[in-house]
């Protein structure tokens, strides 16, 4: 069992992964943005982070930043359903901070899964 932590302000789409996460056998944490993320990271020490791009307080990109400066071993997932800029853009740019995989909102739940085995080396 691996641990992830969710990172997402939209509470129906933490809520809907995190529950198909635990159903996967995954232990999994939620953070409703990148301050609370990166607290928990330090705390927690997750096997795995997911996290949305736009977000308040911190958003995705500075996570990222601030991740790959602390903990540049830990696989990140950004997700991003757009909003002021292109989804694209916004992964494109997660992408280049060195995220392991990127996703688009809205997602099929079972992709998104076999996208985590990946990240987690299965």
């Amino acid at each position: 069992m691996s641990r992830i932590l969710m990172v997402d302000d939209d509470r129906s789409v933490s809520g809907s992964v995190s529950r198909a996460l635990a159903r996967a056998g995954h232990d999994v944490l939620l953070a409703a943005d990148g301050k609370e993320g990166l607290r928990m990271v330090r705390v927690a020490r997750p096997d795995l982070v997911v996290t949305d791009v736009l977000m308040p307080e911190m958003d995705g990109v500075e996570l990222i930043i601030a991740l790959r400066k602390e903990a540049p071993e830990l696989p990140v997932i950004a997700v991003s359903g757009g909003g002021r800029l292109p989804k694209e853009l916004m992964l494109d740019t997660a992408s280049a901070l060195g995220v392991v995989y990127t996703v688009e909102k809205p997602f099929d739940l079972e992709h998104f899964l076999a996208v985590v085995d990946q990240a987690l080396g299965g």
